[in-house]
This record gives C-alpha cells, sequence and structure tokens, in this order.
C-alpha cells in the first residue's frame, strides 16, 4: 500500500499539474472577475498564473499589484507598481497612480508617496472621486513626516498567526475578570454565516466572510485561539462583541444581516463562559438604522457611540447618552472639541471616565484611521483638543478599536497596516508602565443629562381611561369600544416613551385554562386594533390575568352571583413605563355596588407597581394543556401583537428570594425551563438593564446574580 506522504505527493503533483494546465485566458477571466467583486487572494492566485503563463501584460501587472496591496503584501505590491509606471511614462491610469501613492504611503515613504499621488492628480478628471481623499493624503503624508514616537509604548506585536488570519480580525475586547484573554469578531473562512453580498444575502461569488466572535488566550508560548463563542451567539448574521457590564458578566453584542443593519444584545457570562438560551435586546437610543454604531458601555449607565445624525459636525461623530433610573437620555453631541468635519469612531473611555481615546482619520492622522487621545479638564467643563498617539500605535493605514487593559499595562488595536497576516489583525501595545487612568473607576459624572424636557418639568396630565366591556370576541370591537380604542391610539402616540398595556380580565369558567387563552385571543384583537392606528407592536403589551382580580364577587351567601360576569369581564388599558410618566391615570370601570365589590383591581395595581417578580413556567405556541400549572396562584399569559408566543407566568411577588421559591415548585412539578422574570410597573426587565437600577432597587441583586 502506498504511504500517507506518498499519497498526498501524488496529489500535489496532480493539482499542481491541473493548475498549470488552466488555460490562461480563463485565468485572467476569473482573476478578473475576483478582481472585480473585491475576492483579492483569488484575483492575485489567478491573475499569477496567467502572468506566469504570459508574462508582461501591464493591465494584468497593474492588477496584482493592486490586489497585492490589499492583502498587505506591500513590498511585492510596490515592485509590480512601480514596474507599470515606469515601464508605461505616459499611462494616464487614475488608479495606478493612486494605488501606488498608497503602498508607498503605507511603507512610510511619504517624499514618493506624495510624487504618486500628485501624478494622480495630474491623469484623473476633476470629478474623480477618490480626488478629495488623495489631496487629504498628501497632508496626511506631511503629518507623518513629523510623527513621533509615543514615549510610554515600549513594544507593538502582531497577535500571531495563531490569531490572526488572512481574513478580517477587530474589535478585540479584553476579559474584566481574565488578564489573560480578550473576545473580538473575526469575518474569516468557515465562519458561521457563510459569504454574504451586501444586501445581507448568501452569495459565493460576489460576497465576503460573515463576522463571528471569537476568544484568544494568552499562554508561555504566546496568543493562541481558544475558539469560536459557539452556536448560541454564532448564528448565520454579522455578529460583533462591544463590550461587558462593570462586573464582566453581562456581554454585550451587534448581530445583524449586515454590520449596518442590526440590533445590540446583552448576555449574561458566567464564570465558565455559558451563555443564555435566550438572548434579550438591549433597548436604548442606539439605532443601526440610522447609522449609529460601535457603543461603548461604561459604567452601566453610559453610551458612547458613533454616528451620522443630524446635529454633527461632520462624517461621524462622537455622541453619549446616559441612564437617569432606566430611561435613556436623548444623545448628545460630545461637540467640537472632539468632533470634526472627518470621522471619528470606536471610542474607548478609560476607568477614570476623563481620558478618551476613538479613530480618528482627521489631517492629523498620518494615514487612514489613527488612534486619539482626549482628556477631560474639570476645570473648564470640557474635553481637550485631541492628540494622536504616535508612533508605533499608529501607522499609515487604519488603526481601529483601541482599548486599554483592565489593568492600564497593555492595549489592543486592530489595524490593516501592510506586513499583516490578512485584511485588518489585531495588534497589543506594550506601556512601559501602567496607565493610571485605569487604576480606578471613577464616580465622577462628567456626562450629565442637561436636556431640561425632562418629566420633572413636564405638567402632569390627568387621564381618564374606561374600560371595554365585552362578551364574545365579536364585542372587542364594538362600535363604543372602538370610539375609546382611537382615543387611547392618540394617547399612545403623544407618549413614545411609554408601553401600552392591554389587560384581559374574565370572569370564572370552569377551567381556568380556557379562561387564560380565550382572554389572550382577544387581547390580541385589540392589540392589532392598536397597530392598525399606527402604535408599532413594540410598544403594545398584551396579558390576560384570567378570573384572578375581580371587582365584583362570584359568590355572595354561597349563591353564585349572576351580575358578576358582566362585571369581571372587561379590558383594561394604561400606559406603563419603567420611569415616571408626566400622567396620572385612572381607568373607569363599570359601577359596583358596595356588598358585591370585590377588590382584585386594587391587588393587582398594588403587586405590579415598581418592582415585582414572576415565574415564567412555559412559553408556548397554543394552549398549555397541562393542568398542573391550575395548582399556582396569579396565572398570567403575556405576548406582543403577532408575536404568536405565549409566556405563561405564576405568582407575582416583590421579593427574588420568594419568587425563587416558587419557582423550584413549579421545576419539580415538570416545569424544567422555569425561570424568574423581574418587572419594573409591569415591564420585563432584562438582566442587562436591571444592573443600571440596582441602587434604586438593591433586591436586583439576586435577579442579575441567577
Amino acid at each position: 500500500m502506498l504511504s500517507a506522504a506518498r499519497i498526498f505527493l501524488l496529489f500535489f503533483l496532480f493539482w499542481s499539474v491541473s493548475a498549470e494546465a488552466q488555460n490562461p485566458a480563463d485565468a485572467r477571466r476569473n482573476g478578473e472577475r475576483a478582481y472585480a467583486n473585491g475576492r483579492w487572494a483569488v484575483a492575485e492566485a489567478q491573475l499569477a498564473l496567467y502572468q506566469k503563463a504570459k508574462p508582461g501584460d501591464l493591465d494584468v501587472l497593474s492588477k496584482l499589484g493592486i490586489a497585492l496591496f490589499q492583502l498587505s503584501r506591500g513590498e511585492e505590491s510596490r515592485r509590480y507598481l512601480e514596474y507599470v509606471a515606469a515601464k508605461d511614462p505616459g499611462r494616464k491610469d487614475p488608479e495606478l497612480f493612486y494605488y501606488l501613492g498608497r503602498v508607498r504611503h503605507g511603507l512610510g515613504d511619504w517624499d514618493k508617496a506624495i510624487i504618486a499621488y500628485k501624478q494622480y492628480l495630474r491623469v484623473s478628471g476633476d470629478r474623480h472621486p477618490l480626488r478629495a481623499h488623495v489631496t487629504d493624503n498628501i497632508k496626511r503624508c506631511v503629518t507623518g513626516m513629523q510623527a513621533i514616537q509615543h514615549p510610554q509604548i515600549a513594544l507593538v506585536e502582531n497577535l500571531g498567526d495563531r490569531v490572526n488570519t488572512a481574513g478580517d480580525e477587530f474589535a478585540p475586547i479584553p476579559s474584566l475578570n481574565h488578564a489573560d484573554r480578550i473576545y473580538f469578531a473575526a469575518a474569516r473562512q468557515g465562519s458561521s454565516g457563510g459569504e454574504r453580498n451586501d444586501d445581507g444575502f448568501e452569495d459565493t461569488q460576489r460576497g465576503h466572510w460573515c463576522s463571528d466572535m471569537y476568544a484568544a488566550r494568552l499562554l508561555n508560548s504566546g496568543w493562541e485561539m481558544q475558539g469560536s463563542l459557539g452556536g448560541l451567539l454564532n448564528t448565520s448574521r454579522f455578529e460583533v462583541p462591544l463590550g461587558f457590564n462593570n462586573n464582566g458578566q453581562i456581554l454585550y453584542f451587534f448581530r445583524g444581516y449586515t454590520l449596518y443593519s442590526g440590533e445590540i444584545f446583552a448576555d449574561t457570562a458566567a464564570t465558565k463562559d455559558e451563555y443564555s438560551m435566550q438572548l434579550p435586546a438591549f433597548k436604548s437610543p442606539v439605532n443601526a438604522e440610522v447609522s449609529d454604531c460601535n457603543p461603548l458601555f461604561y459604567n452601566d449607565h453610559t453610551i458612547i457611540f458613533a454616528s451620522r445624525r443630524q446635529g454633527g459636525q461632520g462624517g461621524l461623530d462622537l455622541w453619549w447618552t446616559i441612564r437617569t433610573d432606566s430611561a435613556w437620555t436623548e444623545p448628545q453631541n460630545m461637540g467640537p472639541e472632539v468632533n470634526s468635519p472627518y470621522d471619528e469612531d470606536m471610542p474607548f473611555l478609560s476607568k477614570d471616565g476623563a481620558t478618551l481615546y476613538f479613530s480618528s482619520n482627521r489631517l492629523e492622522s498620518i494615514g487612514g484611521m489613527d488612534v486619539f487621545r482626549s482628556t477631560y479638564d474639570v476645570k473648564k467643563r470640557s474635553w481637550t483638543s485631541p492628540v494622536s498617539m504616535g508612533l508605533p500605535v499608529n501607522s499609515p493605514e487604519d488603526d481601529v478599536y483601541f482599548r486599554l487593559s483592565s489593568s492600564g499595562h497593555a492595549a489592543f488595536f486592530a489595524s490593516n497596516r501592510l506586513g499583516g497576516h490578512g485584511q485588518r489583525d489585531l495588534y497589543i501595545a506594550y506601556y512601559q508602565e501602567n496607565q493610571p487612568e485605569q487604576a480606578s473607576l471613577s464616580e465622577t459624572a462628567i456626562f450629565t443629562r442637561s436636556d431640561q424636557n425632562n418629566i420633572e418639568s413636564q405638567e402632569i396630565r390627568e387621564i381618564t381611561i374606561p374600560s371595554l366591556a365585552y362578551t364574545s370576541d365579536q364585542d372587542v370591537l364594538s362600535a363604543d369600544n372602538l370610539k375609546i380604542i382611537a382615543q387611547v391610539a392618540a394617547l399612545t402616540r403623544n407618549y413614545p416613551q411609554a408601553t401600552l398595556l392591554i389587560t384581559t380580565h374574565t370572569d370564572a369558567g370552569a377551567q381556568p385554562k380556557f379562561d387564560l387563552y380565550n382572554g389572550i385571543k382577544r387581547a390580541e384583537i385589540l392589540g392589532k386594533a392598536m397597530v392598525d392606528r399606527g402604535i408599532p407592536a413594540s410598544r403594545v403589551l398584551l396579558r390576560c390575568v384570567g378570573s384572578g382580580y375581580p371587582i365584583a364577587r362570584e359568590v355572595l351567601d354561597a349563591q353564585p352571583n349572576p351580575a358578576a360576569a358582566a362585571l369581571n369581564r372587561r379590558m383594561e388599558m394604561s400606559l406603563v413605563a419603567i420611569e415616571n410618566l408626566p400622567l396620572k391615570q385612572s381607568i373607569e370601570r363599570p359601577l359596583v355596588a358596595a356588598f358585591m365589590a370585590a377588590p382584585g383591581a386594587e391587588r393587582l395595581a398594588e403587586q405590579t407597581s415598581g418592582l415585582s417578580y414572576r415565574v415564567e413556567a412555559a412559553i408556548t405556541r397554543q394552549i398549555l394543556t397541562n393542568d398542573v400549572i391550575s395548582m399556582f396562584g396569579d396565572l398570567m399569559i403575556e405576548t406582543q401583537p403577532g408575536s404568536g408566543a405565549y409566556q405563561y407566568t405564576a405568582g407575582i411577588f416583590k421579593q427574588y428570594n420568594e419568587a425563587a421559591n416558587l419557582r423550584k415548585d413549579l421545576v419539580n412539578q415538570g416545569f424544567t425551563e422555569a425561570k424568574i422574570i423581574a418587572y419594573i410597573n409591569g415591564i420585563r426587565l432584562p438582566k442587562a438593564e436591571a444592573v443600571a437600577l440596582l441602587k434604586k432597587y438593591p433586591d436586583l441583586a439576586g435577579y442579575i446574580r441567577g
């Protein structure tokens, strides 16, 4: 039998012969197609085959040089491009001279880069899209000639080929709890989402690899891959880690079909890096759909992010928002002290809260995006003029996602500087000494709420919302009810910070499971009516509490009360928010004679006001037929319009430990996925958002840890 080595040798020889035998015209055609689609490795390989078979074609050599530049192979790129320029001195090819300038620029040959850029300006038309960029790059070359070494940086080092690949590694996040670990994003071969085009569709011809989240660890031998964060977090979409909360137990990350369209999610990271099955969306003013990107989460109640939203200085600007109690303030621009007409992006705020790092392509950079540093002047109450981090942190290419380690002895960043392994690589900068701004977490409130439109300054409005009576599904949208629905829809539109809570109450039927399910289906009818009137489904919360909170006694003097059923069947609407609203609301209910009145409505309002806990027993798509659930009190079903998912909960408690006891009982009765949910004023509170409310509600500590 042939040995494995001989089999491999024969296969290699066969492959080599096949490659050599490829038709040169096919190689050129394939190479130019890959070149047009930005698939640089394929383009370089195919065009190199053509060049070997038919050497000397200047168009092919020019494309080869550009592909090599994109692959960070600077010296090889320079040889090809300079050969073409020397061979055809009269060549009027703007792309050739642009990339000849770029590669010389990237290699730090400032004078010759300027010469190539000026050649580009001579041969390109006045309307060529890169003219302004090239003019700026000439100025950046002049800045590069004067660049100095950062006095505190001892060494900048690539994390090596055990971490970096020919793909795109970016967004390094140092672990808060493990000094030898980082998390990062990588769009590399084998990523979960495959290859997708700019519209987010799978495309093996024009697409590029989606990004997944990974971890790397420092061993004695150097940095090594620890692996992907797994299928629970990495999906067929783009995922990018954004940061951790203060104690490192909540991971914030981006997920979207493109890097410019998606949502922020929060996930609890246990000590063994295990992640929750359900990932709550993180609600804040940061919205990728309106160009917001790269948020930094600082001290659990401050977010700094980049955005092109109106009101900025130009390009991407840095903005901030803070959380008061639980409502995020309207984002504020960081002003001309920090922002410029160019791009400011990827902020990092050190522990002292007064040292800001970010990347910018302003003219003070030496190439693309450089890292800048600004400090907050407490006396002047303003940020100082940003200063470049200098060499060797900055390079003539893009240096981005700069973050100090927790101790301040090093910083991690991504760069596509020439000489790397592929697109962007991860780098580490070692400091001579620990940076003092990372010594301790500051309590100084540099970012404070400045808007005057908060609820304290608004006039409190008093409103009364009538309850809706019904007998059957057809009655929900009766003529009388529709008038009330229209009024409540208009009211809801006037308070965009509020959630419309719709609660269905039923009379006592033979089996609670049918009361609950029929009630939530009727709530869905009302919820759809609100969506049809312009209220987003995300702002409508539907729940059915069955017959658990009557306003009329079902039994009087040991006899059924025939009037109770019609009185108790009602649907109530109210506006709720985690933070107080400038509203004083009351619900107009049917009049009930004192001798038959029941305190159910008051009891529900008291139990759900402020912080409360319930235990979610199950999430279903249809009715829950397990009669065991009827053993437990305060049963509810929750959903949202169009969701189709029904969340069954039991119990209402003011203390976390009481809810924990009920959860154990539910698990023992077969509801093995039961979990505790915290609520503020009837609104579910994800753990990621609960952190900011710990000071106001200390009992949340158990919920966050649990």
